[in-house]
């Protein structure tokens, strides 16, 4: 008689192969040229390719490349053998100038394919009021992902970009400090109002794990991608801030994913578009282990 085999997290919450497919299609940006793992560009190409020719390469997004290592980014092209251009999206590390020269460079470049910008907002100044003024001066005819710092005022950026309707909010999830890291309850908030202004949004930093977790070298409570996943999908549902700081706490796949099985993964996917990490093999672990992701993927 042939080994029963242990349900996996996704069957025994109910959710079908498909579903839990379409939740993580594209949904890990590569940004290992970030801290912490911080490679060279060239070597952070050449591994971005490997990942996307892999069986699992369908949960990777495009390549984070900073306007602050734009000739690496060429150099690494130039030492390219491949016809297939790199999806790559420009985080405006040193301001928008270089970011539009950075732009100018890359535009009539077959070789990569310029899907979007990244750009913080100031953290000193009116969120709302700098906003609008950056959504004025974007000039890139890219979608960009603004980064909305958790200060005073941060309600009135998501409304400002949510009556343009054209670009997504970046949430810092994660850094080197304690307070880039937001508790659940703050996140939760955040989530709370980007869901109910129908925000898109993208995550930036700290995800590098399907469950809530703690960091075992910085000591860093870390959230998980499939607890936002399960959040953004009871948000959709109307659930409060304190009901999503719960299954942002959650360190069990189980419940989080019962709640995705009842979910629509198209609707919560066109709001939690995807997230940064400076990892590919961590979350496509992950995803396995759950039973979200074929060992064969």
């Amino acid at each position: 008689m042939p080994p029963v085999s242990t349900p996996t997290p996704a069957q025994r919450a109910g959710l079908e192969p498909g579903s839990a497919l379409a939740y993580v299609v594209g949904l890990v940006d590569d940004a290992a040229a970030f801290p912490p793992s911080d490679l060279a560009v060239v070597p952070a190409v050449a591994a971005h390719r490997e990942h996307r020719a892999a069986t699992y390469g369908l949960v990777l997004g495009p390549f984070l490349a900073p306007v602050s290592r734009l000739g690496d980014l060429l150099d690494a092209l130039d030492a390219e053998r491949t016809s297939e251009p790199l999806d790559l999206v420009l985080v405006a590390d040193t301001g928008l100038v270089e970011a539009a020269e950075a732009r100018a460079v890359l535009l009539d470049d077959d070789r990569v394919e310029l899907l979007g910008l990244q750009v913080a907002l100031p953290a000193d100044g009116p969120l709302g009021q700098a906003a609008r003024l950056t959504l004025d001066t974007l000039d890139f005819a890219l979608s960009a992902a603004i980064e909305v710092p958790r200060s005073v005022g941060w309600r009135d950026a998501f409304d400002v970009l949510a009556h343009d309707g054209a670009e997504r909010a970046r949430l810092r999830t994660g850094g080197p400090t304690a307070s880039a890291h937001p508790t659940e309850a703050e996140l939760a908030d955040l989530l709370v109002e980007v869901v109910r202004r129908r925000l898109a949004f993208t995550l930036a930093a700290g995800q590098h794990h399907a469950l809530r977790n703690t960091d075992p070298d910085t000591g860093f409570e870390q959230h998980g991608f499939v607890n936002v996943l399960a959040a953004t999908a009871a948000a959709l549902d109307g659930a409060d801030a304190t009901t999503l700081a719960t299954l942002l706490a959650e360190r069990d796949g189980v419940p989080l994913l019962e709640r995705l099985a009842t979910a629509d993964p198209a609707a919560v996917r066109r709001l939690f578009t995807s997230f940064g990490s400076c990892s590919i093999s961590d979350p496509v672990a992950d995803l396995r282990g759950l039973g979200m992701l074929d060992e064969e993927e």
